[in-house]
């Protein structure tokens, strides 16, 4: 065999070898049969040797017996060798093992690990003994570190100091080469430990970070008043006991405000916040068991400190998959006990975060000390937070046309600020730009964006004289001023104004109006329906709003005819929210017929809207032609309109939105307009809604 020598070796290879490094490389080429691989070809050109033997010809002819004995005969004459490691990495080991509590051969073991993720030399060296069984591993590591093999055992169990503190992950052990099971918690630990100086921050740089200081102040979150006057004292307790097992769960939409929340919490109870990385130092994402890893090691690295943890983005770990035919599972769920024992014995107070907790296992939410929803800002809210974060940007028009949509979460509102007032000096309508911002982002994430001006049109065009309905508007309207508490059911044909009158309505009783319609509403996963007919009800209470669900067919439907469980409990919910709400409800349908019976006995009143009479047919066209500047004194125009059937306030609508685009050049195509929308409907004679 001819061992022929590298002539480029990396630069790891061409540092000294360490004496101990050199006794383990030894050790696993020749009592733990790395040789025997190593070995197997006629040549071997590799600097492994090189650094064993220094050898100075070029080229070596050895058989391969000749390179065994060779080998054995190094490794025999060291061990009679002391042999240290440097002294950095043992000063910095001795320095974590009083942080944790590592004991002698936990320490050997963490030593080795470093190294062997350091030195390449070494890696190699542990890759030729090949794929190793656990039993294989810890056979391996008493003969390396010189202990009993059942010392190794119980400092690699689950309940050893390296497992706890995850320094090591318990899931390398399935199998693999004695490098990946011995894989310590990143890349810059090791390093750390191998060559810097050591202090928790700078062990667990890449996992766990500094949070920024809160931007946020508790008048910020009004409608979670109640919540944090408890959970404020309980945090400040905590932390001034050192208590176990203190863990807050915040929930909601992205961009609500959950981190700057938490960073408000560790803000007010004097505590350095620290948040586990969801990405790497090169910015790819990190598995959740990396990051639980990482969880577990600021736990105890920490503990000595005030200092709290959040860890955000926590669907990996506690969400199940949506499809109930996956086989993938949470790995909470895999790991149920163990994850239960870290939210019953953590030694930092942690709060979590979630965008949604619809598919978390209710076992995990009843185990956190408080579950808080973060909701979207109310108007009001977001108007003071366009304010403050605009510095003065916004004319009325656009903050009033901003804050007036309700998915505007004040991450957006930060994020489009920021970009705004950092140029604000090099745009010519710096309002403009932050409404484009805004809108944009809001599109992007399926949201309708306001649009003040055709609202205002419309509002300007609406008039319950042109609504056909059964009862008497104006005196109902009335009635609700005096009594601003009723649920009322709004049924009839499409375009007939059932939601604009609700939108009037609300005006005339110097209320919001929050608009929930079927969409906003249904969710894909079960009991999610339930929990957002909650919060509408919810929301429209803390707003004091006049709360309108269109499309009501869609959550009242006929439970007799019910053929799914999440049918019959999300009708129970809307009864059950429709009785405890305190203010005005509307519900709106296209479809009365098939509605709850039951439901139907609980609204206070049912007002059927109809399509429009000959007269209000014409009063409304004249309006139009009016707002148009159409001619429409031709003695035959009525007589024209009365021919059709089945107008709605809807159908002018339309007419007038298509003339914005395709003006009219008469009245004559108006009402042809008004026939063709007519001619869209079916041709019978109305439709029966209602009883």
């Amino acid at each position: 065999m001819r061992f022929l020598r590298p002539h480029h070796s990396a630069t790891h290879y061409n540092e000294n070898l360490n004496p101990r490094v050199r006794q383990w490389i030894l050790t696993l080429l020749v009592p733990l049969g790395g040789m025997f691989t190593y070995a197997s070809d006629d040549i071997v050109s590799d600097a492994l040797l090189q650094a064993l033997f220094d050898f100075d010809d070029a080229d070596i002819e050895l058989s391969k017996a000749e390179l065994h004995s060779l080998l054995r005969k190094e490794y025999r004459k060291c061990l009679n060798t002391q042999a240290r490691l440097p002294d950095v990495l043992q000063s910095n080991v001795a320095q974590l093992a009083k942080l944790v509590n590592l004991d002698s051969v936990e320490r050997s073991i963490l030593e080795f690990a470093v190294a062997l993720s350091m030195d390449a030399r070494l890696t190699d060296a542990a890759d030729l003994l090949g794929d190793l069984n656990t039993a294989k591993m810890f056979y391996s590591l008493a003969k390396l570190l010189n202990c009993p093999e059942n010392e190794i055992r119980a400092a690699l169990s689950r309940d050893g100091a390296l497992m706890r503190t995850g320094i090591f992950n318990l899931g390398n052990f399935d199998g693999g080469f004695l490098t990946q099971k011995l894989r310590v918690l990143s890349v810059s630990f090791a390093d750390t430990l191998y060559c810097g100086a050591v202090s928790p921050q700078a062990l667990l740089r890449d996992e766990i970070k500094k949070s920024a200081p809160a931007q946020l102040k508790l008048k910020d979150y009004p409608s979670l008043s109640e919540h944090l006057d408890i959970l404020l004292p309980y945090l400040a307790h905590s932390v001034q006991q050192r208590s176990t097992g203190v863990n807050i769960l915040l929930h909601g939409q992205p961009g609500t405000g959950k981190t700057e929340l938490a960073r408000l919490l560790a803000q007010l109870n004097h505590c350095q916040l620290y948040e586990v990385a969801s990405e790497d130092s090169d910015g790819d994402s990190v598995t959740s068991h990396y990051r639980l890893n990482a969880y577990r090691a600021a736990q105890h690295f920490f503990a000595s400190n005030d200092s709290m943890l959040v860890f955000d983005e926590v669907e990996d770990i506690f969400s199940e998959d949506a499809n109930p035919f996956s086989q993938k599972s949470a790995l909470a769920s895999k790991n149920k006990a163990w994850i239960n024992l870290m939210l019953e014995y953590n030694s930092i107070p942690t709060i979590w975060i979630s965008n949604s907790i619809n598919r978390m296992d209710p076992a995990f939410v009843r185990r956190f000390d408080f579950v808080i929803e973060v909701p979207l800002p109310s108007k009001e809210q977001r108007v003071k937070l366009l304010k403050r974060y605009s510095k003065g940007l916004l004319d009325k028009k656009t903050l009033q046309g901003l804050a007036g949509q309700e998915q505007l979460s004040p991450a957006v509102i930060e994020r489009a600020a920021h970009v705004v007032t950092s140029i604000a000096a090099k745009l010519e309508n710096p309002a403009q730009a932050m409404q484009l911002l805004i809108d944009s982002t809001l599109k992007s994430q399926g949201y309708s964006t306001a649009q003040p001006a055709k609202k205002q049109a419309t509002a300007q065009l609406y008039d319950p004289a042109f609504i056909s309905a059964d009862v008497d508007l104006a005196a109902l309207t009335d009635g609700l001023t005096a009594q601003p508490n009723a649920r009322l059911c709004l049924y009839g044909p499409p375009g007939t104004g059932k939601t604009a009158y609700g939108h009037w309505l609300a005006k005339q009783l110097g209320k919001p109006l929050l608009l929930k319609r079927a969409s906003d509403l249904l969710g894909a996963y079960v009991g999610e329906n339930e929990q957002n007919i909650a919060k509408a009800f919810k929301q429209a209470e803390e707003q004091g709003a006049v709360l309108l669900i269109d499309e009501v067919d869609s959550f009242l439907s006929d439970r007799r005819g019910a053929q799914r469980s999440w049918e019959v409990s999300m009708v129970n919910e809307m009864l059950t929210q429709m009785e405890s709400f305190s203010g005005i409800f509307i519900a709106s349908t296209n479809l009365m017929d098939g509605l709850d019976q039951a439901a139907l006995r609980r609204f206070d009143l049912k007002a059927k809207f109809d399509f429009l009479s000959t007269e209000q047919v014409w009063k409304l066209f004249v309006r139009h032609c009016k707002q148009l500047d159409l001619p429409h004194r031709k003695k035959t125009l009525p007589q024209q309109l009365a021919a059709l059937e089945y107008l709605t306030p809807g159908d002018f609508a339309a007419v007038a939105r298509m003339s914005r685009f395709s003006p009219l050049q008469s009245a004559e195509a108006f009402i042809q307009a008004l026939k063709n929308e007519a001619s869209h409907k079916e041709q019978t004679k109305k439709q029966k809604f209602g009883f």
